[in-house]
C-alpha cells in the first residue's frame, strides 16, 4: 500500500513540495465506478479498473491544496492507480501494474 512516508517522498520527488506529516488528511472509502467523478479518474482508466474500487486519498493543503488518490483493488489493497489533483486540476496519474512494489512509487 502506499503509506503516508511513501507519499512525502513522491511528493518531494515529482513536485518538489516538502510536505508536513501533521499536515495531511487521510481518507479510503469504497466506490462504484458511476460515483467516480471524471475529474478524479478518466474514463480510459475506469475502464481498467475493477467495480468497485476502493480509494484511498491524502489531501494536504498548503499553497495548493493536493489531493493525492490511490485507487485500489477492493478485496486485496493491491495499488492500481495513482492520481495527483492540484487545486482540483489532475496534473499526474500512474496506471500501477501488477509486480510493482511500494518503492516504485518514488522514482
Amino acid at each position: 500500500m502506499f503509506g503516508i512516508e511513501q507519499l512525502i517522498d513522491f511528493m518531494e520527488k515529482k513536485f518538489g513540495i516538502s510536505v508536513e506529516l501533521n499536515a495531511v488528511g487521510e481518507e479510503t472509502v469504497h466506490l462504484y465506478h458511476d460515483e467516480l467523478e471524471e475529474d478524479l479518474i478518466s474514463e480510459d482508466m475506469l475502464k481498467i479498473l475493477p467495480n468497485p474500487v476502493s480509494l484511498h486519498t491524502y489531501i494536504y493543503n498548503e499553497e495548493s491544496e493536493w489531493i493525492i488518490g490511490i485507487a485500489l483493488q477492493a478485496k486485496t489493497n493491491n495499488p492500481l492507480f495513482l492520481v495527483c489533483l492540484k487545486d482540483g486540476e489532475r496534473v499526474y496519474e500512474q496506471l500501477l501494474t501488477e509486480g510493482e512494489n511500494e518503492n516504485d512509487f518514488t522514482t
